[in-house]
């Protein structure tokens, strides 16, 4: 190995991190039992997809994250394992090694013969008074994660972020009549004009502890547009989703776009400034998510940063399609960033992809490496070592070609995985 590429190297295993997207509990990031990891719900769709019964380990038939499995952890898994064998070629089967192995120093594919001691194995490591600090601290060197769930923070290093808001009645799970009758739950009272859901969002800001939130995340429409994205087209959405009739893509992108400008007029009256952006996913029922693209975001997204420009935009997709079009976006744009790996993005081809695309395009000061999107520490570790592992490669391969010297490697790795997130999400109004 090349004095150069142990300088990558040794740059990446010693560069802190910080993780500014993940769905860690407040109280309790680490996982209660094997299911927790197991049955992630990255790992989960795989198995329905391969042929396992979605009612078999969740009587919901949804994954843990969404609603109360009715079943004992222990048994959950053990369903489950005629199926792992069938994605043993996939990134989440690969993660899922090496969580085990790495981890929990399991041997081996994980079937009847250790599944007791895989399941004693993380209910005693859980036990343990510094296992979160092990995971995350001695095994990842993640200083920071900012959470999107509510509960009390166990200790200064975990951060709290704010997703869900309501600027979209369009699409997924749900029709428009139902996200509407949603937001008048929420709300207290139907919402059937404009100016209710004005009043709505209003209220919904109001509602938020700006001062302890690093950053509001937007889940945005990929077909947002500023094409009929004016209050009388936001009026018109409204009628029709009360009236229980659908909405076409213009209607929903105009609504959304809509939205979000008013959303961001709100939010200058509070100290936040930090965009968190995501986007190219789309739920289906129960719950199977496809990505999607559209090509009216990038310029609805620029003509937003343009015109909220004392507002920063980090964003990340779950589509591959739009790899160019965010570089574009944050090397053209100065309050627009780009992050981590998202959804369908998460694997080898398109993390490499990313990450060129990145470096050949955008500032390196506007680049973050990682976010784990995790809902237990444990599975922070093998995407973060993933995600290294791809950023390794590309970099030894950029200094041994002469496309960059030793010193911007390096520079490269501690910004995009310290140094960038922290200055973008690092203080408390971002």
């Amino acid at each position: 190995m090349s004095n150069a590429a142990k300088a990558v190297l040794s740059a990446l295993e010693q560069v802190p991190v910080f993780d500014p997207h993940c769905h860690l509990r407040p109280e309790k990031p680490w996982a209660d039992s094997l299911a927790d990891i197991v049955l992630y719900h990255h790992v989960w769709l795989e198995l329905v997809s391969a042929g396992m019964d979605l009612h078999a380990v969740t009587n919901a038939g949804l994954p843990h994250e969404l609603a109360d499995p009715g079943i004992p952890p222990r048994e959950r898994v053990r369903r489950s394992l005629p199926y792992l064998t069938y994605i043993r070629n996939t990134t989440a089967g690969l993660c899922l090694r090496w969580l085990l192995q790495d981890l929990y120093g399991l041997d081996g594919e994980l079937n009847e013969s250790n599944l007791d001691a895989a399941c004693r194995a993380v209910e005693e490591r859980g036990r343990q008074g510094d296992w979160n600090e092990h995971v995350l601290r001695n095994r990842c060197r993640i200083e920071q994660s900012i959470t999107v769930k509510e509960g009390p923070l166990h200790g200064t290093r975990m951060l709290r972020g704010r997703e869900k808001i309501p600027i979209r009645i369009g699409g997924g799970k749900w029709a428009p009549h139902e996200v509407l009758a949603r937001f008048g739950e929420r709300f207290g009272r139907p919402i059937r004009s404009v100016d209710d859901y004005l009043e709505f969002l209003a209220a919904t800001v109001r509602g938020m502890d700006a001062a302890s939130l690093r950053y509001v995340g937007l889940s945005f429409r990929p077909w947002i547009s500023a094409e009929n994205g004016g209050a009388a087209g936001a009026e018109t959405a409204i009628r029709k989703a009360a009236a229980r009739k659908p909405l076409n893509r213009t209607e929903d992108g105009g609504f959304s776009y809509f939205a979000a400008c008013r959303l961001l007029e709100e939010l200058r009256a509070t100290p936040l400034r930090t965009i968190q952006v995501l986007v190219g996913t789309e739920v289906l029922p129960p719950h199977r998510s496809i990505p999607c693209w559209s090509g009216h975001f990038t310029g609805a997204l620029g003509r937003i940063a343009g015109e909220f420009e004392d507002f920063h935009f980090n964003v990340s997709s779950a589509s591959d399609q739009y790899t160019q079009d965010l570089g574009v976006l944050a090397k053209h744009i100065p309050n627009v960033s780009v992050a981590g790996h998202w959804w369908h993005s998460l694997y080898p081809h398109y993390i490499r992809r990313a990450i060129e695309t990145r470096i050949d395009m955008v500032p390196m000061n506007k680049i973050i490496a990682y976010f784990s999107d995790a809902y237990h520490s444990e599975w922070c570790y093998p995407k973060l070592k993933l995600v290294k592992a791809i950023w390794g490669e590309v970099l030894t391969e950029r200094v041994a070609k002469g496309w960059c010297d030793v010193d911007t490697a390096v520079d490269l790795v501690n910004g995009a995985f310290w140094e960038n997130p922290r200055r973008i999400y690092g203080g408390p109004h971002g």
